[in-house]
């Protein structure tokens, strides 16, 4: 089970992003010293003496796994384009100043631009994916939805939408506590994505409701592949901290494309769809 809650996870994500950028000023500033140090004949700072990840990153990071793997893969490419920065030529190869000079410049400004751009596809990975569960977030949603919108009226080809709402959940966290609702939470992303196509999107569109994209797919089509969802849903065990099982039921609502003129008024319909289930889902 998850030992910590969302909170921790963003406050971590948040390390990781700031610990990067401490990575690269430190290594950007060596570079420059480093070349006004080709003119002036002084010794550079020793690379012993920079800031590593590991002495920047705080300890027992609590992070799910795939923002452990995302930081890993941009970790090793940035650490690849320093020591590639670093290759200039020793000052004793017999080169001018103006050339190893040259060599520093070409050398900083690959790496500034290689760096740049690693740091900026963490922090998008970052803001753009849910920090507890890996599921897009609604930063990208509205033009998704306009890609869809716009490819079914030019092809008539409808796609669709489905708002997914966890049944009960306040019960939940009220009986065991927001770090077990956390890992519901976590667990019904993957339950959901593991049962998606890789042409599906998931979206986290609240605390405990979630939006599926559905490209080329009509409302019928949407209703069978969300049963099955369901299906599994409703048959997989959550366990608590103390060993107890529980388990847990959604509510859904699917629209159309149609002839829809805005993802708002798209989310809409999905919304009164979900409403009406709820309704039904409500004791006499």
């Amino acid at each position: 089970m998850t030992p910590y809650q969302e909170e921790d996870i963003v406050s971590n994500a948040l390390d990781l992003i700031s610990a990067t950028s401490t990575w690269l000023l430190v290594r950007h500033q060596w570079l420059i010293n480093t070349m006004r140090c080709v003119l002036t004949g002084e010794n550079s700072q020793p690379l012993a003496e920079l800031d590593q990840f590991d002495r920047l990153i705080p300890n027992n990071l609590k992070l799910p796994e795939h923002l452990v793997n995302r930081f890993a893969e941009v970790r090793a490419s940035l650490e690849v384009s320093w020591e590639d920065a670093i290759k200039a030529s020793h000052p004793m190869s017999g080169l001018t100043i103006f050339e190893q000079l040259n060599n520093y410049q070409a050398l900083a400004n690959l790496f500034m631009l290689a760096s740049t751009e690693a740091n900026h596809k963490l922090i998008r990975e970052f803001a753009m994916r849910d920090s507890l569960t890996g599921a897009r977030t609604r930063l990208t949603l509205t033009p998704c939805l306009n890609r869809e919108l716009n490819h079914a009226t030019r092809y008539s080809t409808p796609s669709t939408i489905t708002l997914v709402d966890q049944d009960t959940f306040k019960s939940i966290n009220d009986r065991w506590g927001h770090v077990m609702g956390d890992q519901v939470i976590k667990e019904t992303a993957g339950i959901i994505q593991n049962n998606l196509r890789p042409t599906d999107k998931l979206f986290r569109y609240g605390g405990d409701e979630w939006l599926i994209v559905m490209p080329s797919t009509s409302e019928a089509e949407t209703e069978k592949a969300i049963k099955r969802i369901e299906e599994v849903y409703v048959a997989h065990e959550f366990k608590s901290a103390t060993g107890d099982s529980f388990f847990s039921t959604f509510s859904y609502g699917i629209a159309e494309t149609n002839n829809h003129i805005d993802p708002e008024h798209w989310i809409t319909e999905a919304d009164s769809q979900l409403y009406k289930k709820k309704q039904e889902k409500r004791p006499t």
